[in-house]
């Protein structure tokens, strides 16, 4: 029996998908449900020259990635369903990092990410979130898949 589950949350079909999935289990197993998101104010572009970027316009990139992840946030808790809280985090860091940690520290006993469903290949190219703290955590991971209408694969 789970305790307290990590779920992770970006707004995408699948995270919608792995949403579902962990409040399900939250729901009938009675634990506490935790949402992550994560988002970055790493710039884009490494090695570049940033000259002509001012400070505001810096600060202003800054703040659209910190509301940008505030708004994933205030959508997966929209999407929960009604008289289900979750407790809520918003990391600046990399996805796969943030969620690793913050099931290190936090005490879950089960994470549950969704997947692009790219394949091992498409992965190896592209990076994958799922893959990684697959291979990577010490806990229990639910990897869900969606289906190209937002529902939940069978």
């Amino acid at each position: 029996m789970f305790t307290k589950i990590l779920v992770a949350y970006d707004r995408s079909p699948h995270a919608r998908a792995a949403l579902g999935h962990a409040a399900d289990i939250a729901r009938t197993q009675g634990t506490k449900l935790s949402v992550l998101t994560c988002y970055s104010t790493l710039l884009a572009w490494p090695g570049v020259g940033l000259g002509g970027l001012t400070q505001s316009i810096y600060d202003e990139l800054m703040e659209a990635a910190r509301a940008e992840g505030q708004a994933s946030i205030d959508e997966a808790v929209e999407l929960l369903p009604e008289g289900m809280k979750a407790a809520t985090r918003l990391v600046d860091a990399p996805a796969a990092e943030a969620i690793l940690g913050e099931a290190r520290l936090g005490g879950y006993d089960l994470i549950v990410v969704g997947s692009r469903g790219r394949g091992d290949v498409g992965s190896m190219f592209l990076g994958s979130v799922s893959h990684r703290v697959l291979h990577s955590s010490q806990l229990p991971v639910l990897v869900v898949t969606a289906r190209t209408d937002g529902q939940p694969a069978a």
